[in-house]
């Protein structure tokens, strides 16, 4: 993938935005700071090109430093003959035969065309919402409450993680529109500290906005959006993360009427923060603003972050079947030829973002069916 500072790649450049939030860091007693752990290039590698600062990564890499299955891992499965993209199509339903082994995928093509993809084994990775609504949608008369819900889990302790997102105005320019959009980390407050009010921790990353999603994040209107906006190159900007408790009612299910085009239930999200949550929210807002405060800010804004990112949990591991979906190696406990391989898995948040995570896990689980009879 090419994650920065590790296996011998240099470490992430230095923006703008990165020394501020390490100046500030450094000014609050912070010890745990670095620029790496990006899967950005920071050089050139694997037939990619190195970062060149261009900015507004979370809309794409126009070079492709950055890691993207959609330009590396695609690719690279096309070349073994082995592996075949079919785009445009929606799986609707898993199918099973009488001993409960599924037996194959339906999907639905760009043009309404209903197909069957036999297969030896299934790997769901929908990003929770579909995986969760695609498993429900595969009820049978074996399976009633869906593929895998023996325990009732399924949908169940969504988790999001504890966002959070702080902007300042800086004495001078900054110009965070300028490199690496998440380019730097502090790293002391993801350590589960309970004197702090909270179980668990979090992390302060840096962020930039374009103008729009900035004025969103102010909201949209009146003079405390305009003071943001007309200091738009002396921002600096924060993004937290921070762990989610896992509960049984924060679910993702079926909607009892309502259907999409092909005639399926859609999803219902159902979530609110739990109290832990909320107080690790505000302690790290007070964090930031200290950050920020130190270095002479003149105007700070922080607040919850309004995204429905880091999905997870909803087919969470567990050791024993009625406490959740799937075992150690995202296999579900009901169905030996059943996987699940996205953030669905997780158990628990932690602080951390979900995706590296998420790849581990899948290329843990694909060497595991590779040398496991199913």
């Amino acid at each position: 993938m090419g994650v920065s500072g590790t296996h011998g790649i240099p470490p992430s450049a230095e923006t703008n935005n990165y020394k501020v939030l390490r100046a500030g860091a450094e000014h609050a007693g912070y010890k745990e700071i670095t620029s790496t752990r990006t899967a950005i290039n920071p050089v050139a590698r694997n037939g990619r090109p190195g970062c060149q600062q261009i900015g507004f990564c979370n809309s794409g890499c126009a070079i492709g430093a950055k890691w993207s299955t959609l330009y590396t891992e695609v690719p690279a499965a096309e070349l073994t003959g082995h592996f075949e993209l079919r785009t445009e199509a929606m799986a609707t339903r898993i199918n099973h035969d009488k001993s409960g082994k599924v037996t194959g995928v339906v999907y639905v093509n760009a043009v309404g065309d209903i197909h069957e993809q036999q297969a030896r084994a299934v790997c769901v990775a929908g990003n929770t919402v579909e995986t969760t609504r695609l498993l429900l949608n595969s009820d049978s008369a074996m399976f009633p409450a869906g593929l895998g819900n023996s325990s009732g889990n399924v949908g169940r302790h969504y988790m999001r993680h504890t966002f959070g997102v702080a902007l300042a105005v800086m004495p001078g320019d900054v110009n965070f529109h300028r490199g690496t959009q998440q380019s730097g980390i502090v790293l002391d407050e993801q350590y589960h500290k309970p004197e702090r009010g909270f179980a668990g921790g979090y992390i302060i990353e840096t962020l930039s906005l374009m103008p729009f999603d900035a004025s969103n994040i102010m909201g949209g209107w009146g003079q405390g959006n305009a003071v943001f906006l007309d200091n738009y190159t002396k921002l600096a900007g924060i993004f937290i993360t921070g762990e989610d408790p896992p509960e049984t009612g924060n679910r993702i299910s079926l909607h009892a009427s309502e259907k999409d085009e092909h005639g399926l239930p859609v999803p219902i999200i159902e979530y609110k923060d739990h109290a832990n949550t909320t107080a690790m929210r505000e302690h790290a807002i007070k964090a930031s603003k200290a950050i920020y405060d130190s270095l002479g800010a003149s105007h700070f804004h922080g607040g919850d972050a309004p995204v429905g990112a880091h999905n997870m949990g909803v087919a969470r591991m567990s050791r024993k079947p009625d406490d959740g979906v799937t075992n150690r190696w995202g296999q579900a406990h009901d169905i030996p030829n059943l996987f699940v391989s996205d953030g669905s898995l997780f158990s628990t948040s932690a602080a951390s973002n979900p995706t590296l995570t998420i790849v581990a896990l899948a290329i843990r689980q694909a060497e595991r069916m590779q040398h496991k009879s199913l």
